[in-house]
């Protein structure tokens, strides 16, 4: 479809006129993926608007009905693979789709991993294409994924091809996030047969990339980052790619720190769900689709064995309804 007729499908592209919308063709911006590799700044000079105009507007095209110009289609549904997730995902109308972006969220150590190896090594088990795996704290565990292994029947060829299908590449920095995607977007542009296999990018944690920036000029560095990783992963979300990335959540003022050193602080009994809020501020609220929440039951008691309960929660959602849950278990075969 034509850039401007997607955009006059915006409630914020419907408010340019058509000066404004051709001034687009004349600087060279003539397809959906140039609009989202076009600078803000120049956005915002070409047409005289704001730059949350011009962000607003990003985010309405991404949620528009895909093409058919060479993106998969929106109807294929890739599943999660584990069942009381997948029906609350059908329940809130976004199951799992090429495209989606998800944000994975939760406080320190309650299994955000362990259920993004799951989300990982399921996709490669039911579709047998590989995922890339981006590992920011250096922490991937080959263990973990040999004992979901064990939990499956299988020959050994399958279990290799698992085991090669989970491409884990490290990430220091958010910088090296964005080079790595625009590396895999270059590759996609060129066709090269791995990469156009890979439909599955996770990021375990994105949060840890950013848990040193203190101080204006770094809180400055952090949202230009974020800002180019936001376009990176539309512009491959409009390419079929889909994404679950990983946030950690605190209570209260706290979620502006990553550090947690697992001591009460005294106030905890007094908050409530609704307070537990994820990091990277207001403008990469907006980025995923969906955000879902990892929880211990409120109940729980810490002097017990933990027994792998966790609520998921779904605490935004662009396509539906947010606030369902769900109960999942994690086990040494995974999240199910």
């Amino acid at each position: 479809m034509d850039l401007k007729l997607m955009i006059l499908q915006t409630c914020t592209g419907k408010l340019l006129s058509e000066y404004q919308l051709n001034l687009l063709s004349k600087n060279n911006i003539g397809s959906l993926i140039d609009f989202y590799d076009a600078d803000e700044k120049k956005l915002h000079e070409l047409w005289a608007i704001n730059i949350q105009s011009v962000r607003e507007l990003k985010k309405e095209l991404s949620l528009l009905p895909k093409g058919s110009d060479g993106e998969v289609s929106p109807d294929l549904n890739y599943g999660t693979g584990i069942e009381e997730l997948d029906k609350l995902l059908d329940s809130v109308e976004q199951p799992f789709k090429p495209g989606r972006i998800w944000e994975l969220c939760g406080q320190p150590g309650v299994g955000k991993t362990q259920l993004l190896y799951t989300l990982a090594f399921n996709f490669v088990w039911k579709h047998t294409q590989p995922v890339l795996f981006i590992d920011t704290k250096r922490e991937f565990s080959c263990k973990r994924i040999q004992d979901m292994l064990r939990a499956r029947e299988g020959d050994v060829e399958a279990r290799e091809a698992v085991m090669r299908g989970i491409q884990v590449v490290q990430a220091a920095s958010g910088a090296d996030i964005n080079e790595l995607l625009k590396s895999y977007d270059q590759q996609l542009t060129a066709e090269e047969p791995a990469s156009m296999q890979t439909k599955l990018v996770l990021i375990d944690s994105l949060a840890a990339c950013f848990a040193y920036h203190r101080g204006r000029r770094m809180r400055d560095v952090k949202k230009s980052v974020l800002t180019e990783l936001a376009c990176r992963i539309r512009r491959l979300a409009l390419r079929g790619v889909a994404f679950i990335i990983g946030n950690v959540s605190f209570f209260g003022n706290d979620k502006d720190t990553c550090g947690d050193d697992g001591e009460k602080d005294g106030d905890d009994e007094e908050m409530t769900r609704q307070q537990l809020e994820p990091m990277l501020g207001t403008y990469w609220s907006s980025v995923a689709t969906l955000r879902l929440s990892v929880e211990l039951p409120e109940e729980e008691d810490f002097t017990l064995q933990d027994d792998g309960l966790r609520f998921m929660y779904v605490i935004s959602n662009t396509y539906g309804p947010d606030g369902k849950h769900c109960l999942l278990r994690i086990t040494d075969a995974g999240v199910v």
